[in-house]
Parts: structure tokens; sequence; C-alpha cells
């Protein structure tokens, strides 16, 4: 749906399903703003088609950490960063998620 292009996000765990954090009204209306009127029902209906899930862009601190520590682990991936690659060693970031 060429009016998500910019709203849309992908899961790592499952690529045939897409993200949009707008919701139902906005769509209908960036569609209309295209000359297609359509209700939020239909909205529904071609968002379910295509894959899409409703998603919040929301930051949250993982449970039991506080904000005062919040940066340290960053701080200490950055000095070793620094360490390994003052050395020659290649250093490669990955981000991962916690299988339930």
């Amino acid at each position: 749906m060429r009016v998500l292009e910019r709203h849309t996000a992908g899961s790592p765990g499952d690529e045939t399903v897409k993200w949009t954090n707008l919701k139902r009204h906005e769509i209908a209306e960036l569609l209309n703003d295209e000359g297609i009127k359509v209700s939020v029902t239909v909205v529904d209906q071609l968002l379910d088609k295509h894959n899409f899930r409703k998603r919040k862009a929301v930051k949250t601190l993982a449970t039991g950490e506080s904000k005062e520590h919040r940066n340290e682990q960053f701080e200490t991936i950055e000095r070793l960063k620094k360490t390994y690659q003052s050395a020659g060693n290649p250093v490669m970031s990955m981000d991962t998620k916690k299988e339930n």
C-alpha cells in the first residue's frame, strides 16, 4: 500500500508480517487524500489482506532496569569495542531478542 511506505516496518521473526504505527482513520484519511474514499472497515480488511499489524512506537525500559543505570551497558560495549579495534580486531554488532 503506497500510503504506508513511510510508516512501515518489518518483523525480524516473520518476514511476511509488516507493522504500521498509523491509526485506521489516519490511513483512511491518507487514502482519501489520494482520491480513494474508504471506511475504516475497508482499511482493516486491506491491512489484514496485506499482513499488516498495528504497532505503537513506544520505548520502554526492560523489567528491573532503572534509568540511572540504563546507559551503563552501552558505555561498556563502546569501551570494549575501542579496545578490540585498537588491537586490530574486527567488531561485529548484533541486536538480538529473547525467545519466549
